[in-house]
């Protein structure tokens, strides 16, 4: 073990690590641990609807709340905007969906829980295409290990695709 001392400074070999301590006064830092990337699994769906933006907008909130029975809590502004939540079951499942961004009539975050996945964000995206809009459903889940949680994204990625097509269906029928 060896040390040096240099400008208020003191370095010191420990011996336990290929790293050097580095004390400055009275605090000690070490060298940061490699960043471990995590492996989230994305999803997305993309519809080319044709009828303006807000129709299919507010097709898509319409059917939400027919689809689910209601807000159990109306969001800023009611009922759909921030901090809205809907409960429901899926796939055995019941489960708790939180609006975290709201942004009339563009897009709409959500997250989920409930579900054997550490984290599941929904995210809803409307943009104008000439006469009509394009439209997508895009989630991001950090699943667990284990078959609950493939069962369970394999079941949210059927449901958006299904979904996202009735969204789809409904909002041209409308127009």
């Amino acid at each position: 073990m060896g040390s040096s001392s240099q400008a208020g400074i003191v370095e010191h070999d420990s011996g336990f690590s290929s790293q050097p301590l580095v004390c400055h006064d009275l605090w000690v830092t070490r060298p940061a641990a490699p960043y471990l990337k995590k492996d989230y699994l994305t999803f997305v769906v993309e519809h080319q609807i044709a009828a303006p933006r807000a129709q299919a907008w507010q097709t898509m909130l319409d059917l939400m709340v027919a689809g689910t029975g209601g807000y159990t809590q109306k969001g800023h502004p009611a009922p759909h905007g921030l901090g809205a939540t809907f409960d429901f079951s899926l796939g055995g499942l019941d489960l708790h969906e939180e609006v975290i961004s709201f942004e009339p009539p563009w897009r709409r975050v959500y997250q989920l829980t409930g579900a054997p996945v550490a984290l599941y964000e929904g995210t809803t995206v409307f943009t104008d295409h000439g006469e009509g809009c394009l439209f997508a459903w895009s989630l991001l889940i950090d699943p667990l290990p284990g078959e609950a949680s493939e069962q369970f994204v394999a079941t949210a990625q059927k449901f958006i695709a299904k979904f996202s097509d009735h969204i789809k269906t409904s909002t041209e029928t409308r127009s």
